[in-house]
């Protein structure tokens, strides 16, 4: 019977199992979009077309109200909670990993009186701890009533919504867009979606007011901005006019590109119905 017992001398040498470990940085707005976006496995959000312009006179919305308001975070923080709501439902987020969503030197106090503003206008409700908020979502066009998804919502179904894909978050958009740019790709978004009608977009600044509530200003450096970062093509077209002395008009058209544009966009909505009825 061997009876010999090891020293550290003649003990084997093993490895140090936490060799290389190092603590990883904070997860940033970029890295917390992916991940939380990725979860929603969609690929894009849904809003219904009534939040950018109602079907009667007077034209405005939602929209017009955050835009005339300078409400920016609000107008971001309602299209990240519908974005998210596939995964809020049984898992809450803390008020802190909703203000990195919405961006990197976003405080919690920003992002509280957000909600506070979404609350005020009747598209959500907080509820759940202070820290933890629960949102339960309202209706986009703030007649106070529970939100349903498209599926769930038989007056819903149809043509009556617009998609916005997750790249206006997870390419910066959302940080690089001011207010009168995002408020125009909204429209443009709400205008192009349809694959059997028109892809291109025709409106004349003078008649933001009018169609959807916020200044001819808006509209133009809306445009501005949207032109800037190649968000869109465009091309002028003549068009007979009796009262125009050279017998013509120019009508500018806009088209949204990719992702934005709207075969990207079928191709999106088509990828999620294929994957809901596989899963």
């Amino acid at each position: 019977m061997d009876t010999t017992t090891s020293t550290p001398e003649t003990q084997p040498t093993e490895r140090d199992p936490f060799e290389g470990f190092e603590n990883e940085t904070p997860a940033d707005a970029t890295f917390t979009r992916a991940e939380l976006l990725g979860q929603a496995k969609r690929g894009f959000v849904r809003i219904r077309k009534d939040f950018v312009q109602r079907e009667s006179k007077p034209r405005a919305s939602v929209l017009a109200e955050l835009v005339s308001g300078g409400n920016e975070l609000a107008l971001d923080l309602l299209l990240t909670a519908h974005a998210l709501q596939p995964i809020l439902e049984d898992s809450p987020l803390d008020i802190k990993v909703w203000a990195r969503m919405l961006g990197d030197d976003v405080s919690v106090r920003r992002t509280t009186n957000a909600f506070k503003k979404l609350e005020s206008l009747n598209l959500l409700k907080i509820e759940g701890k202070r820290g933890t908020p629960e949102v339960v979502l309202l209706r986009e066009n703030g007649d106070g009533k529970p939100w349903r998804d498209r599926e769930d919502d038989p007056a819903a179904r149809g043509r009556g919504f617009f998609t916005l894909p997750f790249d206006y978050w997870t390419s910066g958009l959302i940080d690089d867009l001011d207010l009168p740019g995002k408020a125009m790709l909204l429209v443009m978004l709400k205008e192009t979606q349809d694959p059997n009608g028109k892809l291109t977009f025709v409106m004349a600044h003078e008649r933001a007011q009018e169609f959807y509530g916020f200044s001819e200003r808006t509209a133009e450096r809306g445009y501005l901005a949207l032109r800037k970062r190649n968000l869109f093509t465009e091309k002028p077209k003549l068009v007979k006019s009796g009262r125009h002395p050279l017998g013509h008009r120019e009508e500018w058209h806009r088209a949204l590109v990719y992702p934005y544009s709207t075969d990207h966009r079928e191709t999106l909505r088509k990828i999620a119905n294929a994957a809901s009825t596989t899963a």
